[in-house]
């Protein structure tokens, strides 16, 4: 294998091992046998030539031996075992020790017995000596080998482990590489597996794409067909349009009253027309799509703006015409008054009615003014109202009575009934709560009021409450808001005058977001104090005396009798208040959609007819004390001259006209007129007016 001969190339695979060690020459060297000193050694040769060599050295040597002709050399001949005789020769202390060698047979030194026996007895001393170095030399030879024999079976022992762990090793080796093989071999087999996968799935996305570009080429012939369809749906319409905008040219009558931005929608869609007709005759893109969408939208709005100005404008021209109608009416009856009354205004009787429950002789001939013995009875009838104002107040009482009507028929199903009183308490519910505790109460109160006409759910007694169960009961809720607001003007303004001004914020609020409540607003002050118009009601021919009191604004308990003056000039001065707290109060956004304007209005309507008794001097000191401070503020020196025109010459009228008992009102406006003159108009603003950023407490 690659591996094997991979691992014989390295340095240590170039190793040669011998594998059958020299055992006996290894164990030599590791444990030689010990050598034996000569110091320790007990052989009878050596202990014999030590004593005869120490004898020597102490001069123990025989006196025979020293005086044998041999002086220098003492031979001694000594018998072992060995079949030759070892000779001893001693030197002398003065010559050199030599040892002769045994060959050398010549100078031997002769024995006795003695000496014989000595050799015998050494003989048998070495021979016990040989058998213990023997026995010794044993008993050292076993150990040896015991000891060998155990160093032996340890390096084969090792020597076999070693050999053990190679061949493991070796195994080991040989198993990691078949694995590695086998490893290898399933990582080809993956690859493979893999590649393959690789190509079938590049396969399927080729055929994806495939079919993707073939989707798409479908996809973008489907939206070019579209594209073309709706090109060919704008230029339709906007032929459509331009063919509406031709029939209101042709149907509108009188042509000289035809607005001139008709002309120019005519001429744009006629345009535009051209234009997408020039696109639509060809492939379009999404962009020129865009644009003759947008082109449509503009020639819509043409048409809507047109179509609207157009129904604005012939709605004007129709309500001109009803109200020349209704003015030629209104003279027709404005003139049989004046017949009817024509011999009282002859007589110099004064056409404004006495308080109820006074006699009528003490008011009645109230001196008139000096012109009014030269008048025409027309003139003196007409005098007692504004012509405008009094179209006005006709239209906005026929609004009225055509929304109780209504109202009556969407409620005279027993199914709706709880529908009107649910109604009835979403309303009520705000408009008694409304305070000047800070500017979050007053939103509070507005947004409820705010959210039930928007048809959103409101929260009523802990349940969900909405109008969009009954979109046809909102023009009720409109009417209903309007009567409630009026209503607190005789309820509790009356009682507390700086109550008006939260009231009349709301109210200006409400009006801000919801204009068409206006009318009936207005409907409703007039209808309770037509004071507010100004308009001084005359009696009518059969009419009785508790009706004509009663559209003066008085009224009559259950058993007949009238509300005494006080109490009716009260509820008045409250209705009238709240009137004038609507003109000066603060929306939370944009201008009050009933300024100050309609006070001016006011003041000058009221100077041009007839003053009452009481009643005028009485609203009128109401209405300047409100809107006074805002009327300096607009108007400035002009206001300064009204101010000077009340004083000079309409306040003498309301002076001539004052009732014996009512000299009050007379009297407030008076130094009301005086303080204003002398701070030269500069009047100073109403107890518990709010200003624009009290919205924000």
């Amino acid at each position: 294998m690659d591996i094997s001969k991979a691992l014989k190339n390295t340095p240590k695979g170039s190793l040669t091992y011998d594998r059958r060690p020299p055992s006996k020459e290894f164990f030599e060297h590791c444990s030689p046998p010990p050598s034996i000193s000569k110091r320790f050694d007990n052989s009878p040769n050596n202990r014999l030539t030590d004593h005869v060599l120490h004898k020597h050295r102490k001069g123990s040597i025989p006196d025979s031996a020293s005086e044998s002709s041999y002086d220098n050399v003492v031979q001694l001949t000594i018998r072992t075992d060995s079949s030759s005789p070892r000779i001893v020769e001693i030197i002398s202390p003065t010559s050199p020790i030599e040892i002769v060698s045994p060959t050398h047979k010549k100078n031997i030194i002769p024995v006795s017995p003695e000496y014989t026996k000595s050799i015998l007895a050494v003989k048998e001393y070495e021979n016990s000596l040989d058998k213990e170095i023997k026995i010794k030399v044993y008993n050292k030879q076993q150990r040896f080998t015991e000891h060998t024999k155990k160093l032996q079976n340890e390096a084969e022992n090792k020597l076999s482990v070693l050999q053990r762990n190679q061949q493991n090793k070796a195994e080991e080796q040989q198993q990691e590489t078949e694995l590695q093989f086998m490893q290898q071999t399933i990582e080809l087999q993956e690859k493979q597996r893999k590649l393959k996968e690789d190509h079938r799935e590049h396969a399927q996305m080729l055929q994806k794409k495939h079919e993707k570009l073939k989707e798409e080429i479908k996809r973008k012939e489907k939206e070019r067909q579209e594209r073309i369809q709706i090109a060919q749906t704008i230029r339709n319409d906007i032929a459509t349009l331009l063919e509406r905008l031709k029939t209101m040219y042709e149907q509108f009558t009188p042509k000289d009253r035809l607005p001139e931005s008709l002309k120019k929608a005519l001429n744009l869609v006629n345009n535009k027309l051209a234009e997408v007709s020039q696109m639509a005759s060809r492939d379009v893109d999404t962009n020129e799509v865009v644009k003759m969408t947008e082109i449509l939208k503009l020639c819509l709005n043409a048409y809507e703006y047109m179509r609207k100005e157009y129904d604005e404008l012939t709605k004007k021209i129709k309500e001109e015409q009803a109200k020349e109608e209704a003015e030629k009416k209104a003279r027709a009856e404005i003139e049989a008054k004046a017949r009817a009354e024509a011999a009282a205004a002859a007589a110099k009787v004064n056409v404004v009615p006495p308080t109820p429950g006074v006699p009528s002789t003490p008011l009645a001939t109230s001196t008139p003014a000096p012109s009014s013995t030269s008048r025409p009875a027309t003139e003196a009838v007409l005098r007692c109202v504004d012509q405008n104002a009094f179209t006005q107040y006709t239209n906005l009482q026929v609004l009225i009575k055509k929304a109780e009507e209504e109202s009556k028929t969407l409620f005279n199903n027993p199914q709706m009934k709880k529908m009107k009183f649910d109604i009835q308490k979403s309303i009520n519910t705000p408009i008694n709560n409304i305070s000047p505790v800070s500017g979050d109460h007053l939103n509070d109160q507005l947004t409820r009021l705010l959210t039930l006409l928007a048809g959103r759910t409101v929260d009523l007694s802990g349940r969900r409450f909405s109008l969009s169960a009954c979109p046809q009961a909102l023009p009720f809720c409109k009417y209903l808001i309007a009567k409630m607001v009026v209503k607190k003007g005789e309820e509790q303004v009356s009682a507390l005058h700086s109550s008006a001004f939260a009231i009349a914020a709301v109210t200006v609020g409400l009006l801000a977001e919801h204009p068409d409540i206006l009318p009936m607003l207005l409907g409703h002050f007039h209808q309770l104090c037509p004071y507010t118009v100004p308009y001084h009601i005359s009696k009518t021919d059969g009419q009785s005396r508790e009706d004509f009191y009663k559209s003066l604004g008085y009224k009559y308990d259950s058993e007949g009798n009238a509300e005494k003056q006080d109490q009716f000039l009260k509820r008045m001065s409250g209705l009238m208040r709240l009137y004038a707290s609507v003109m000066v109060a603060h929306p939370p956004r944009g201008p009050n959609p009933y300024g100050t304007e309609h006070a001016w209005e006011w003041l000058s309507m009221v100077m041009n007819i007839e003053p009452l008794p009481d009643i005028t001097a009485t609203m009128t000191f109401d209405l300047l004390e409100v809107t006074g401070h805002a009327l300096y503020r607009d108007y400035r020196k002009q206001f300064v001259k009204l101010l000077h025109v009340l004083a000079k010459e309409f306040f003498p009228k309301l002076k001539r006209m004052a009732s014996p008992s009512g000299g009050g009102p007379i009297s407030r406006l008076e130094d009301f007129l005086q303080n204003s003159l002398r701070k030269n108009g500069n009047i100073r603003p109403p107890e518990g007016l709010l200003n624009q950023h009290f919205w924000m407490t």
